[in-house]
């Protein structure tokens, strides 16, 4: 029985008529808009007539041929008009219409596909004159938004989107039109009665460089910019001997934080750009290459990432890119500028656009660079470390004082010498000769295994094409040496970019691919590290150049005879990487206002990772123990571990892009875009751990006896040793929009919103497809209010709001159960493990994001630059929960953080000379000074958890509050504390701290006990301030003079704290191990009552064990253990703790254009040679003595500082 509505009709019936009801609308509507785009279309035929007093008739029927267009007139009419003379050149129907009607008042209008021409009103010719016109550069491309005014009137008006306008004033004598553009000089052009103006602008030769900002998923005019985007030229950063991108934007980038924590070949710097807007994800930015997202070749841990201490030296996302095949980059920083980037944008986006062909005859360049690296030096300020002559004599004061060694792994030196002497196995002449040579050896650990090197770059690279068909190729080589020896980056890249133009259709096909090799030395070994700890009282080679070898010893391990470069000789670090990235780009003018856009991509890379050890290594002999079948770990051969990533992604892109000029006069502008997107990225890896590995034996492995049946088979039962496949699969769609308004080219708008759905996401239907969305708007004021004022040649104002938000990728509403291949005999069946604890409740973090920018530029561009402040909130932050063990897991991820950014930007251009160009050549001098500033203020806040201590983290240690790897609501990220140094006993010169004092220990004993563990270590500890800094720029300043050019570059950075570096490795359990060196500030130490007065340096522990287990850390007088001893208190105390601020001369450099004549008589089109030296001092605290303010005392080990680097650049195009 169907079912009836209350008026008798069908239900079915009646939604049949509301279908055809809906068909026709949509018909009428699709109807209007065909005529109403032919009738536009009409208009924008361009024409070009030249005429000499001819009729009316005969002009109408040229714009028929040429047009093929229907005219409808009154042939006795148009016979009446008196003859004309007209010329018009390449303009659009309508505004030849315009003038050549207008001037025998007749008009026109369109109906149904036809142009009928009928009287016009008659016009008051004495009253008014109307101009029209076209405004284009030297290039014939249109200018839009040129400033048009009438001389001695506020008049005026501004060109269209084709560099077209039309003003009409009163008629007068005498007059004249100023046109004015940015980074154009000024024009001035008398009116005398003619049909059109066209007005050529040339560049001025003080001019504002013409920039598009390019976003990936747009190319904006930069004086329609709405968004904060920062832009750089390539050339304008690019430093020879600098081989990656990201390490030539330091200070380049106002608000983007710098953090380079090793000067090793490779070594990728940290970057934040506004600050940190996560507490567990990735904080790293993202990189786009020519609107395609790049991807690290190895997903590294975001934990693992963000750790300051961490050095990268597997590469990022851009390691393959050669600096010479880019073009420009630009860095999006607020909601508006990434919000088309979903998700994965919440740090920031860096997009980089490669150099494409130019029309002309093939142009052939070579760059060349040839650079040397100075090795560390103990004649560094950075290296303050102790003589073989100082070292003596602390050995000479614990032997004399009776101080017992214990945990001693290595007899050697000065007290290897006295243990002989005592035991009788030399004499007291052979002593004294021994004393003497230990004192005075001295031995050089930097140059032993550190280097001073040579490296060198080449790039080839053709560029050329027709109006058509442009093409850009390059071939890349990198053979970048390190200062540590035996390190090595070896890189050879390729590039091609094919560029199509015909009629409406545009293409673009684009290739990079690149292969790599990098040779480290196994972070086991820490070979800076051994080399700035190792005593120099201790020899690295016999007196017949043989190598020395001291023997090393533990209680769990037999002696080994230990030589660095033994164990630099016998194992290695070898990573082999190689990708591919394509991309195919095609727009099809659709209608004059209707491009349509595609976009494929597809990128391959492989990383294959080998680190050995062969048997002749002591990392082997600490797996062999005491070499006995149960606790032998390694009984034949070394190890070999094997880590292989294969990272394939590809991407599918469709977009529409609309644009139209509403209303006669062109002033009203409305634009939309709109698009799909389809993503795919997928990590598969292999990773396998080897033991019986002989590298010596074709690099085969040895069958281990069935006897080692102990601790070997359980290390052979472990997943390391089976092997470990993993797959990190994630696929995405998206949807995007992008609309806009622009009146006048005065006032902008824009919408931005992305709606995504992805697997990460899980199954949580409300919010897969979260909208990240934008607004922004721009006010230039120069061409309002500001018009008539001729010192401010350019001034805006532009402000932006937005959503972004942020998801974890091993976060699921689901429990994940991993089945593993582990077979346990005793239940007969295999284990289990739960991989991901389910969290359904967990939403996504949510970060709003607020951005005001003033841009400005005076005095005829000679004082350009913009100032922003911005505000960043985010809510809903990840954190973890600590849960019980019965769950299968210990933590349990949370939304309950809130994390605040802002900060002001400053980024100034100043050009105080430029007489380049004044006499048409390379001639003149020029200084210009570019300085930048960025503030980026942090804070964690906490509105779930109601704490008193405000310590957001459920299980902490008190390493953690010395390293800032803890979280506290009120408080920057990466805040760390340190105890409170109180001074040194009178009576042994040991420290003594604040909260951990022994005359107190039973008062003291009962308040900790009664205490939680947090209010216990910020008992005992204070604040000492933020790792990362606040406030980081820089200033670039040029000189040139003629064809000569010197330009340096200085960095800045502060707010941060960081440690000094520790007095010794060993100090603290007992005394330093006779093998360690000390820091040169120990000379200074206590040696006496009295000498706490001038001194803060503790004593020599004279009685073995008496500060290593202190009453706070016995086990049985406090719950919570508050550190290991008083020596680790006094490294991580406030007194050791000192200022980061530093000014670092980033670069300098000479540069030489080979004179144009000279090129000609040698065939070439331009040459240059550059010298440049990087990194060549740094100015820092005094407290530092000279260690590298990127050195953190944080970090458990000692990493090479940035070298200084001193090159010479040779470029020739021909």
């Amino acid at each position: 029985m169907q079912k009836k509505r209350d008026d008798g009709i069908p239900v079915r019936e009646a939604c049949v008529k509301k279908w055809f009801l809906v068909m026709k609308l949509i018909c009428v509507f699709t109807l209007f808009l065909v005529l109403k785009a032919s009738a536009n279309g009409f208009t924008q035929k361009k024409v070009s007539l030249d005429f000499e007093k001819a009729n009316m008739l005969e002009i109408i029927q040229e714009l028929r041929q040429q047009t093929g267009y229907k005219f409808f007139f009154n042939h006795n009419e148009l016979k009446k008009v008196k003859d004309v003379s007209v010329k018009f050149v390449d303009e659009e129907l309508e505004q030849v219409l315009d003038a050549l009607l207008g001037k025998v008042n007749l008009s026109y209008r369109i109906e149904q596909g036809v142009i009928i021409i009928v009287p016009g009103k008659v016009k008051n010719e004495e009253k008014e004159v109307r101009i029209i016109g076209k405004v284009t550069d030297e290039k014939k491309q249109p200018l839009p938004g040129v400033t048009v005014i009438v001389k001695g009137l506020t008049l005026g008006t501004s060109t269209d989107v084709n560099g077209r306008f039309s003003l009409t004033l009163p008629k007068m004598q005498n007059v004249s039109l100023l046109f004015s553009f940015i980074g154009m000089e000024t024009q001035e052009i008398k009116y005398t009665g003619q049909d059109s103006i066209h007005v050529v602008l040339k560049e001025s030769a003080e001019q504002l460089e013409e920039v598009i900002v390019r976003t990936g998923y747009q190319n904006i005019d930069r004086r329609k910019l709405t968004s904060a985007v920062q832009t750089i030229k390539m050339d304008d950063i690019k430093v020879a001997g600098v081989n990656t991108i990201d390490q030539m934007l330091e200070g380049r980038i106002p608000g983007m934080i710098f953090m380079q924590n090793s000067g090793q070949v490779g070594a990728a710097p940290k970057l934040r750009i506004r600050g940190t807007s996560t507490v567990l994800g990735n904080r790293e930015p993202l990189w786009v290459l020519d609107g395609v997202v790049l991807t690290d070749p190895v997903n590294v841990d975001p934990a693992q990432i963000n750790d300051l201490d961490f050095v990268n030296l597997l590469g990022n996302a851009i390691s393959g890119l050669n600096p010479n095949d880019i073009e420009q980059i630009d860095v999006l920083k607020d909601a508006s500028a990434t919000a088309l980037y979903g998700a994965k944008a919440g740090n920031g986006v860096i997009v980089i656009t490669t150099k494409k062909g130019k029309a002309g005859p093939p142009s052939v360049t070579y760059s060349g660079t040839g650079s040397f690296t100075r090795r560390p030096r103990y004649s560094d300020r950075a290296i303050y470390l102790m003589n073989s002559k100082e070292r003596v004599d602390v050995s000479r004061e614990l032997v004399e004082r009776g101080v017992y060694y214990n945990n001693v792994d290595s007899w050697v030196g000065y007290e290897a010498t006295v243990q002989d002497y005592y035991n009788g196995a030399i004499d007291y002449k052979e002593y004294n000769r021994l004393v003497s040579y230990y004192e005075t050896l001295n031995t050089d650990w930097f140059d032993i295994v550190c280097q001073d090197v040579f490296s060198h770059s080449h790039t080839l690279s053709l560029s050329g094409g027709s109006a058509n068909i442009r093409y850009y190729a390059s071939l890349g080589m990198s053979d970048e040496n390190g200062a540590i020896k035996g390190e090595n980056n070896k890189r050879y890249s390729t590039t091609l970019n094919l560029t199509a133009n015909y009629e409406r259709f545009a293409a673009r096909f684009q290739l990079q691919g690149n292969v790599s090799s990098r040779n480290y030395n196994p972070s086991e070994l820490g070979v800076l590290d051994y080399a700035y700890n190792m005593s120099r009282a201790v020899p690295a080679f016999n007196p017949d150049g043989s190598r020395y070898f001291y023997q090393r010893t533990s209680s769990t391990i037999p002696v080994y005879n230990f030589n660095v470069l033994n164990e630099m000789d016998n194992s290695g670090d070898k990573t082999k990487g190689n990708s591919i990235n394509m991309q195919a780009h095609i727009s099809y003018n659709v209608i004059d206002n209707l491009k349509l856009e595609g976009t494929l991509s597809y990128a391959v890379s492989n990383t294959n990772q080998s680190i050995y050890f062969t048997e002749d290594t002591y990392y082997v002999h600490k797996l062999r123990a005491d070499r006995t079948e149960r606790n032998n770990m390694c009984p034949v051969g070394g190890e070999l571990r094997k880590n292989d990533v294969r990272n394939t992604n590809w991407m599918v892109r469709v977009q529409a892009n609309y644009t139209k000029n509403v209303g006669r006069d062109g002033k009203h502008n409305v634009s939309g875009s709109a698009g799909l997107e389809l993503n795919s990225q997928r990590y598969d890896g292999f990773n396998i751990t080897r033991r019986g590995y002989h590298r010596d034996r074709g690099k085969l492995f040895s069958s281990i006896p069935q006897t080692y049946t102990g601790y070997y088979n359980q290390f052979m039962a472990s997943a390391n040793a089976l092997g470990v496949i993993t797959e990190n699969l994630m696929n995405s769609v998206a949807w995007y929009a992008m609309a806009g308004y622009d009146y006048d080219n005065r006032y902008m708008v824009n919408l931005h919103i992305r709606g995504e759905a992805s697997n990460l996401f899980g199954s949580r239907a409300n919010d897969r497809m979260m909208p990240i969305w934008a607004l922004s708007g721009r006010w230039n004021m120069k061409q309002d209010i500001l018009r008539s004022v001729d010192w401010v040649d350019d001034m805006a104002l532009r402000g932006s709001f937005g959503y972004q938000g942020n998801m974890l990728s091993n976060q699921t509403p689901n429990m994940i159960i991993r089945q593993e291949a582990d077979y346990t005999g005793k239940y007969g069946e295999f284990r289990s493990k739960v991989a991901h604890y389910p969290n359904p409740d967990l939403r996504w973090e949510k970060t709003a994001s607020t951005n005001v920018t003033l841009d400005f530029s005076f005095l005829k561009n000679k004082i350009n630059g913009s100032v922003s402040w911005y505000y960043k909130k985010t809510r809903d932050a990840f954190l973890t929960k600590t849960i019980s063990e019965i769950n299968g897991t210990t933590q349990y991820v949370v939304n309950s953080g809130t994390l605040v950014n802002k900060g002001i930007e400053v980024s100034l251009n100043f050009t105080p000379i430029n007489r380049v160009g004044l006499d048409g050549g390379k001639r003149g001098f020029v200084w210009r000074i570019d300085p930048q500033l960025g503030q980026v203020l942090n804070e964690l806040v906490n509105n779930a958890i109601n704490n008193r201590n405000n310590v957001l983290r459920d299980e902490i240690e008190y390493t953690d509050m010395l390293t800032g790897d803890v979280d506290i609501a009120g408080e920057p990220l990466n805040t760390f504390y340190s105890y409170r140094f109180k001074g040194l006993s009178p009576v042994d010169g040991s420290p003594i701290f604040y909260g951990a004092e022994d005359e107190l220990q039973e008062e003291l004993s009962k308040k900790y006990n009664n205490m939680e563990r947090e209010d216990v270590f910020l008992e005992v500890m204070e604040r000492s301030g933020r790792r990362e800094p606040y406030l980081q720029g820089g200033v670039s300043n040029y000189f040139g003079y003629r064809n000569f050019g010197l330009s340096f570059n200085l960095a800045y950075s502060l707010g941060n704290k960081i440690r000094l570096l520790k007095l010794c490795t060993e100090y603290g359990t007992t005394n330093p191990n006779p093998s360690s060196n000390l820091r040169r500030e120990f000379v200074n130490r206590w040696r006496k009552p009295g000498d706490e007065n001038y001194t803060n340096i503790p004593a020599l522990n004279t009685v073995a064990g008496a500060h290593a287990s202190p009453w706070w850390n016995s086990g049985t007088n406090v719950t919570h253990r508050i550190a290991s001893n008083i020596y680790e208190m006094y490294d991580n105390s406030d007194i050791r703790v000192v200022s980061g601020n530093y000014l670092r001369l980033s670069s300098l450099s000479f540069r030489y254009n080979v004179d144009d004549r000279f090129c000609k008589k040698l065939g070439l089109k331009s040459a240059y040679i550059n010298l440049t030296g990087t990194n060549l001092f740094t100015i820092a605290h005094k407290k530092l003595r000279g260690q590298d303010p990127t050195q953190s005392g944080s970090s458990p080990s000692v990493n090479l500082s940035v070298r200084p680097t001193y090159s010479c650049n040779l470029s020739i195009t021909f």
